[in-house]
Parts: structure tokens; C-alpha cells; sequence
């Protein structure tokens, strides 16, 4: 197929439904019974702590998202290996028996967090929340769970290994260069065509994520999500 699964590239945009601080405090009853996974998650007890500072990222609106190609990398970045899948085990999560994101118990999805916002190179919430209003929905967090549900739950490595946030991110918001369309068709289907599989075990092709007809605008028109 000569189009490659253009939805990972989607991937890259927008995982931060989840984000959060690195480092929560102690966890109380009342964490376990209110924290819903949209007001502020305090910090996580991950094991991978954000590295260096960035500013704080202002909430996406139509005109930023028309300029996202000009903040692309100069090289489309390939498939790794999650670094975090043992930060994962240690809170109660299987990457190959993961419920939607919106599912998680509220205790997991406060420890979650931080791991989404390492993996997507964010150092504070706003990577996808908007700034003072947790429970607030933004574009960003609608994405994060269609991609989560989409790609995260249903897809694998080539040999059948997990997939997270950073196995495209890599610590990265923009992941591919879409300047050079045929480099990037290429690289989509070396990198996401030929290395994924599904763990239904169906053929990995390019209408598994952007559906029989083809669909390039999959967030807008497969989803439903408006920019």
C-alpha cells in the first residue's frame, strides 16, 4: 500500500490528555475517591522525571495548528521501544490488557499522567489542559483519548511488544516532517506499515487506522473532533 498508517502521525500531536506534574504526593482516600483524572493531578511517582524546563505551553487554537508543519522536526523520528513500560507494571497497568484511558481507576490515571507528559516532551499540564481549569475539555485531551484508544490499546511491535507515548514521541511533541510528502510516505510505511501489528492478529495495513476510504483527516473526520 503506498499510503502508510498516517493516523501514528496523528499520534504525535496531541497525547496529552493525560498529562501531568512529575512527582505526586502521598495518595489519600480522598485521592482515591474524587481525583477524576480531568482536575489537577498533583505529581507523579514515576521513575522517569521530566529532564531540563520549558516554557508552559499556551492551550492549541486554529491558527497555532495551521502552523504545526513549520514546527516540524528535521527528520521524522522512527519507532523505539517504550522506556516505560516498567514504570507502568509498578502502577497496575499491562500495555496488553489496557482499558481506554477514560477508564483507568482514578488512582492509576493520577500516576499515568506524568509518564504522558515525559513521553510528549511537556513540563506542565497545559501541554493539553487549559491552565487553571483542569476539568475543562480541550481539543488536546479529546485527541489523547482517541489515540490512546486507537493506537495504544490495539497495536503492536512487529514482534508483538507494547507500544506507548514515546515509542513515536520519543520525548517529542512534532515527530514528522511533512515537508517532503514522499519521504514521509516512505518513512510511514517502513516505520508504521512494516513495524506494527495488530494484537487481533488482522494484517497491519493502511485502512487500519485511516478506515476503507481512505481518510488523510482522521482527528476531523473519523473521529469528530473539530480543530
Amino acid at each position: 500500500m503506498k499510503h502508510a498508517a498516517l493516523a501514528l502521525a496523528l499520534w504525535m500531536g496531541a497525547f496529552a490528555g493525560a498529562c501531568g506534574s512529575a512527582t505526586p504526593p502521598p495518595e489519600t482516600a480522598a485521592d482515591k475517591d474524587d481525583f477524576d483524572g480531568e482536575s489537577s493531578p498533583g505529581e507523579g511517582d514515576a521513575t522517569a522525571g521530566a529532564e531540563g524546563e520549558k516554557p508552559a505551553k499556551p492551550e492549541k487554537t486554529a491558527e497555532a495548528d495551521k502552523g504545526e508543519e513549520d514546527e516540524a522536526p528535521a527528520k521524522s523520528t522512527p519507532l523505539q521501544t517504550t522506556k516505560f513500560e516498567a514504570d507502568l507494571k509498578k502502577i497496575g497497568i499491562n500495555l496488553k490488557k489496557i482499558p481506554a484511558l477514560e477508564k483507568l481507576p482514578a488512582a492509576q490515571k493520577k500516576k499515568v499522567m506524568p509518564l504522558l507528559q515525559k513521553a510528549l516532551g511537556f513540563d506542565t499540564c497545559e501541554g493539553c489542559h487549559a491552565e487553571g481549569d483542569f476539568k475543562k475539555e480541550t481539543r488536546d485531551m479529546k485527541v489523547a483519548r482517541e489515540m490512546w484508544r486507537n493506537f495504544v490499546m490495539p497495536l503492536r511491535s512487529e514482534g508483538g511488544g507494547t507500544l506507548f507515548c514515546d515509542s513515536c514521541h520519543a520525548g517529542n511533541e512534532h515527530v514528522l516532517n511533512r515537508k517532503d510528502k514522499k519521504a514521509l510516505q516512505t518513512f510511514m510505511e517502513e516505520e508504521y506499515q512494516y513495524k506494527l501489528s495488530r494484537a487481533s492478529k488482522e494484517d497491519m495495513e493502511c485502512g487500519t487506522c485511516h478506515g476503507d476510504a481512505m481518510e488523510t483527516k482522521i482527528i476531523e473526520k473519523l473521529w469528530n473532533i473539530p480543530k
